[in-house]
């Protein structure tokens, strides 16, 4: 097994300001479920922020914002190896705020986004409005505050580990997108004014407080046992590269 050290290629976080409205649900609702740029803006730099927050205003209303951080990580230079496990460690912002739980969920199809844009708020969800969910929900979040420099590391599930293998050698990406747990990727009702769960996130391009990928991958080999030795442990037949053998004796690899 080899392990691999991947940069994000591009980063940015989205805020999605909704209505305000005589409810906290519907302030909410309206904050997490907006497609449109209107009330959408954009960090590409510094200090980002993944979370959810429900604000009353002085009228007694409320206002709810939804904040959503995107990564995007080439994976290609792992080749034909077959990735077994991802996991990804995020920066904390340079701040004290750390609140709410979040989750690492599938963004954009696992294609850059390039430069961070207001359209790109909705790209957490898939064709049918769902999400596709990268880890387990996680509890804590270290800022990079009074010392700390803020290190989150959290494994990726199966799904994301099968979507990085799905491109190929020569297309492999991922995309992910971290966000509130409770009431961005759970969707629960917002029953009452649960205020400002907001998590700092690291946007750097450089220097240590990059997001990163560490993969663990190992050659494909064969495909075939042969003579009783396991495809997986098969480097080389004769020589040659299992990479570049396509049949042995007839047999299809």
């Amino acid at each position: 097994m080899a392990t691999t050290t991947i940069y994000a290629d591009s980063r940015g976080t989205v805020i999605h300001i909704g209505a305000v409205e005589g409810e906290a649900l519907d302030a909410w609702n309206g904050a997490r479920g907006g497609n449109t740029t209107t009330g959408n803006s954009v960090i590409a730099s510094g200090n980002g922020s993944m979370g959810a927050q429900i604000q009353a205003t002085r009228g007694g209303d409320f206002q709810g914002y939804c904040y959503r951080t995107y990564f995007y990580f080439d994976i290609s230079e792992i080749g034909a190896d077959d990735i077994t496990a991802i996991s990804a460690t995020i920066i904390g912002g340079s701040s004290s705020a750390a609140a709410g739980d979040w989750r690492v969920v599938r963004a954009n199809s696992d294609n850059d986004f390039g430069t961070i844009a207001t359209s790109d708020f909705a790209l957490v969800f898939n064709s049918s409005t769902q999400m596709t969910s990268y880890s387990n929900s996680a509890s804590t979040w270290n800022p990079n505050f009074g010392g700390n420099l803020g290190v989150n590391t959290i494994s990726l599930n199966a799904t994301a580990v099968s979507n990085a293998n799905s491109g190929g050698a020569s297309a492999q990406e991922l995309c992910i997108g971290l966000i509130n747990n409770t009431y961005d990727y759970e969707n629960e009702d917002a029953e009452e004014n649960f205020g400002q769960l907001i998590n700092g996130v690291a946007l750097a391009s450089t220097g240590t407080g990059r997001a990163l990928l560490t993969v663990t991958h190992s050659s494909a080999g064969f495909g075939k046992n042969v003579n009783n030795v396991t495809a997986a442990n098969i480097v080389q037949i004769n020589g040659i590269a299992t990479a570049n053998i396509t049949n042995l004796n007839g047999v299809s690899a």
